[in-house]
């Protein structure tokens, strides 16, 4: 937390184009009227930009599944995300529901378009929600489906995709026309995030699909650190190059 005002600067040397924010338990500037302005003055300094804002503070203080004070708490929070989001022209309103946050049942997911459907009215007009789950690709695709907006839309994650089992071909056909973002990341299948390279994702299987379909946002690297002890400069830059190699490979420019 200490030192986010570096990350502007890092990012630029390392060649990104743009940054996703993180929003969690901890505190956080975009909270304040006048970290949102650090954030703007950053952004323009060093042509960065800041397209999605991942909220794992959800993960933690659900949306679903808790007593409707605690819910209607955590909606107070999620709406002053997407006002403080209007405010640095983020895009994306990413809401993780995975591990700790899995929708396990019908309940679940209904509580959560019941939710969704009231932010949606709060978004400018090139606002989105994108939703992360581990849901399989058929039920995943009815859950967007079912909330009747192109407003909401599926986050694409390689390394969980590959941790699940779940089949890319199968992935893309069912929900790649509603991919609002893409993580890029290797993990082990049913294990965690590991270095580029050393997991269970077919790289190549996954930039020839995209290739593919009419994908024009974000490639988002979530790499795992190689480098504790070390400048991570050269792993970022490093997992850049890699992507790259693949886009250059499969003509895709995004």
């Amino acid at each position: 937390f200490k030192e986010w005002k570096k990350e502007f600067e890092s990012a630029k040397n390392c060649g990104f184009s743009s940054i996703e924010w993180i929003f969690d338990l901890k505190p956080n500037p975009i909270s304040t009227e006048q970290g949102i302005k650090e954030m703007n003055l950053l952004k323009k300094e060093s042509n960065i930009m800041i397209n999605s804002i991942c909220c794992d503070y959800f993960m933690e203080k659900k949306l679903f599944g808790k007593n409707i004070l605690e819910i209607e708490k955590n909606i107070n929070v999620l709406k002053k995300i997407v006002e403080a989001s209007k405010k640095l022209s983020i895009k994306n309103i990413e809401i993780p529901f995975v591990d700790s946050s899995s929708l396990k049942n019908k309940e679940d997911k209904k509580q959560i378009i019941e939710i969704i459907k009231k932010i949606i009215p709060l978004l400018n007009k090139e606002m989105k929600i994108v939703l992360e789950t581990d849901l399989p690709p058929k039920e995943f695709r009815k859950f967007i489906e079912s909330f009747e907006n192109d407003k909401v839309k599926a986050n694409y994650d390689t390394g969980n995709s590959a941790a699940l089992g779940y089949n890319i071909k199968e992935e893309f056909r069912e929900i790649g026309k509603y991919f609002g973002n893409i993580h890029i990341k290797d993990r082990k299948f049913q294990g965690n995030t590991v270095p580029f390279g050393y997991g269970d994702v077919d790289f190549e299987l996954f930039f020839n699909e995209l290739a593919k379909i009419d994908y024009n946002g974000e490639l988002i690297i979530q790499g795992a650190r190689q480098d504790f002890k070390e400048n991570h400069i050269k792993t970022c830059k490093n997992y850049l190059k890699i992507v790259k190699q693949y886009l250059d490979k499969y003509n895709k420019i995004v």
